[in-house]
């Protein structure tokens, strides 16, 4: 029997499309998962799962029945001696196991010096003002602090050190070059949620994150009013994994939400004198699982005096916060940028000096005419001047371009698709005969 060969192409079409569509990760979690609930004392600690940074409690984190224990975890904050516990089993499926840590304030002080392998490295502590590696950190407070490392072509580093009391300690953080990428795709239904990956925030939905290490990856989506969403999601090289998720409204709570701007962006926020995050331009940020009573609410910023007020936070309602930050004293010579970019998590090179990623609020930029290189791996560089005036807040948006057009094509679907071509010639030569 002779097979038709419009039949044969569609099928060999079929095949080789296999690897060049989006991958639809709106399930990234099946059935068979168990959880750890992870909480502590005072909430908005950092937590560190099996190596991974995962955000800050309270957090839900799904553990696969195929996981090897022991699982370890590390939770830690600013001010307060890290606690660590080793878990030996995994949960069972649908099960919860809480995690939780009563935290030991310090009231002392050491050193902390950070190194980056390669040099050069952005590093950030407890999500304050960004250095270029090698940096000295003195007079800091003894305990935990939260330290990241950013490079142009490496993976994010991500640790928890503990300063020890009139110590020092010497953080190397080694980077790994970033080989094969891909992407997420981040939709929710409602729209407008905190998109954290691997811990750190990426923008809200809905929203593309790119420049991601194939492998899996720690998503995490909160939202005032609404369930927090987590997930662990894998991304293929030169792909696009797309999540599409629908929210659950909030019931029952036993917790409160904190709704918090800031006029500029960029500020540190802390709750009770624990890290919580940075506000962003344009996008408030989503404080969930705060315990109920009143709490005391700090925004730092460079050049900008502290902003604190007390804040009561009641179950199942939201308390928000619109701060205006005063200067310590008038812009002389400098002024505020924020730039964001689509897809976010990439590079920002001001100067020639990169100075973070995307999305990125500089409190204090000299002024005057500079030039921005945006660059992420798979899209083209965007590259311009900016002028900036004393005192002015000035928004860069960026749509970055693909450097190939449409959909990102894998080598292996490429390869595919050559044989199936070779196949096919050879296939209706045969026929001819």
């Amino acid at each position: 029997m002779r097979m038709n060969t419009h039949v044969l192409i569609f099928l060999f079409f079929l095949s080789a499309m296999a690897g060049i569509l989006p991958v639809n990760g709106s399930q990234p979690v099946a059935g068979d998962a168990g959880y750890f609930l992870i909480e502590s004392d005072p909430s908005g600690a950092q937590v560190i799962f099996d190596n991974r940074f995962i955000g800050v409690t309270p957090v839900t984190y799904p553990i696969m029945g195929t996981s090897s224990p022991p699982h370890t975890i590390t939770i830690a904050a600013s001010g307060y001696y890290p606690h660590t516990t080793q878990y030996m089993v995994n949960p069972q499926p649908g099960e919860t196991i809480r995690a939780y840590a009563d935290l030991e304030p310090s009231q002392s002080f050491g050193t902390l010096v950070i190194t980056s392998t390669p040099g050069g490295a952005l590093v950030t502590v407890d999500g304050g003002k960004g250095q270029q590696a090698p940096w000295t950190y003195q007079d800091i407070r003894a305990g935990s602090h939260l330290v990241q490392a950013f490079l142009s072509g490496y993976e994010p580093y991500v640790t928890i050190t503990d300063v020890p009391a009139g110590g020092s300690i010497t953080i190397d953080a080694v980077l790994k070059p970033l080989s094969d990428v891909g992407t997420i795709q981040v939709k929710s239904t409602p729209g407008g949620a905190d998109v954290y990956v691997d811990g750190i925030f990426r923008g809200s939905t809905a929203t593309t994150v790119g420049n991601l290490a194939a492998g899996s990856h720690f998503v995490l989506l909160k939202m005032v009013g609404y369930q927090d969403w987590s997930g662990i999601v894998t991304v293929r090289p030169n792909q696009v994994t797309i999540l599409d998720i629908s929210l659950q409204v909030q019931t029952g709570m036993k917790t409160g939400f904190i709704h918090i701007e800031s006029t500029p962006s960029g500020a540190s926020v802390f709750v009770d004198g624990v890290y919580q995050g940075v506000t962003q331009a344009g996008n408030p940020l989503d404080l969930t699982g705060i315990a109920p009573g009143e709490h005391v609410l700090t925004l730092k910023l460079e050049n900008y005096q502290d902003y604190t007020t007390r804040v009561l936070v009641q179950a199942g309602k939201t308390a928000s916060v619109r701060a205006t930050l005063t200067p310590v004293q008038a812009p002389a010579g400098s002024g505020v940028v924020q730039i964001t970019s689509e897809p976010s998590g990439a590079n920002i090179f001001i100067d020639n000096r990169c100075v973070g990623i995307t999305p990125l609020t500089i409190p204090s930029i000299p002024a005057g005419i500079h030039e921005i290189v945006i660059r992420l791996d798979g899209y083209q560089d965007y590259k311009n001047t900016f002028n900036i005036s004393p005192g002015q807040t000035a928004q860069i948006q960026v749509a970055l371009t693909s450097q190939i057009p449409g959909i990102p094509l894998p080598v292996s679907s490429c390869i595919l698709a050559l044989c199936a071509a070779g196949i096919i010639f050879t296939f209706r030569r045969w026929q001819e005969k």
